[in-house]
């Protein structure tokens, strides 16, 4: 009898696992607010974020610590459950690309049905970044 309850526990575990991964789901991604954020010595920073293996970018907010951007991306079927979230300081130089990066968080996502999860980027001087995702 313990030997039946354990097999079919052994079935059940893999198939939760693989219920709650966000792996080959469409992964939904909205990039709310930043607070404290610090750029160069004498002026805010011009944040922007950046997510995911498959890069995409917000937009830069120019002269802000504490941004606002609520804006949404999406990652179809993902080969990962790992989310690399990057927070840059845009610069305007000569030299080209010379943008300043303020943190990287790299974040494990779950499948929680059909709401969001929050997660709070700890980025440059505890400035931080929140974001929320769902899986579907």
């Amino acid at each position: 009898m313990k030997l039946a309850v354990f097999v079919s526990l052994l079935a059940i575990v893999p198939f939760q696992a693989e219920a709650n991964s966000c792996a080959g789901k469409t992964v939904e991604v909205l990039v709310g607010n930043g607070y404290g954020l610090t750029g160069d010595v004498f002026k805010d920073p011009d944040p922007y974020v950046t997510i995911g293996d498959r890069t995409q970018r917000t937009r830069v907010i120019h002269s802000n610590s504490n941004p606002s951007w609520f804006q949404t991306f999406k990652f179809f079927s993902p080969n990962s459950d790992f989310m690399k979230i990057e927070v840059w300081d845009k610069d305007s130089g000569f030299a080209g690309d010379d943008d300043d990066r303020l943190g990287t968080c790299v974040e494990q996502l779950t499948a929680e049905g059909n709401r969001f999860q929050n997660i709070r980027c700890t980025v440059k001087h505890d400035g931080t970044v929140q974001l929320f995702y769902k899986c579907y």
